[in-house]
């Protein structure tokens, strides 16, 4: 069984996004699983990329760096699972995530795009004369 998303993000930003897992009766959720039990096999622009699937328990986000994808059991909700990477290229990604004893894939695929310049808009408004700024 094999499930696949799609979704546009950013280049150099945390990607949030969950994985599910379910006993042969397809409703029960799996529970308990860690990074060692399950696997990474992740694409950029259909080339294999040697990235890795580490520990994401106790990493803030501003840890999070290119070439590992974090997974964890989100700890109030078990059996749901929580993925983070920062694709660090604009183009094609695609991860998928597989737990092999359920013979389950999660495949997930991304469009990275370039990151929006900011742009400043709104009201600017000063309060000095201008014959002295």
């Amino acid at each position: 069984m094999a499930t696949t998303r799609g979704r546009i993000v950013q280049q150099n930003q945390v990607v949030y996004d969950q994985v599910d897992f379910f006993q042969p009766d397809g409703f029960t959720r799996v529970t308990g699983l860690t990074y060692s039990t399950v696997t990474l096999n992740a694409f950029f622009e259909n080339v294999p990329q040697p990235w890795f699937l580490v520990n994401g328990i106790g990493v803030s986000d501003a840890q999070v760096a290119a070439g590992s994808v974090y997974f964890n059991e989100i700890p109030t909700n078990p059996g749901y699972y929580n993925i983070r990477w920062r694709p660090n290229a604009v183009g094609y990604w695609r991860l998928l995530v597989t737990y092999t004893p359920g013979q389950q894939i999660e495949a997930q695929d991304y469009d990275v795009i370039q990151g929006l310049p900011v742009v400043e808009s709104g009201l600017s408004a000063s309060f000095l004369k201008p014959e002295c700024e």
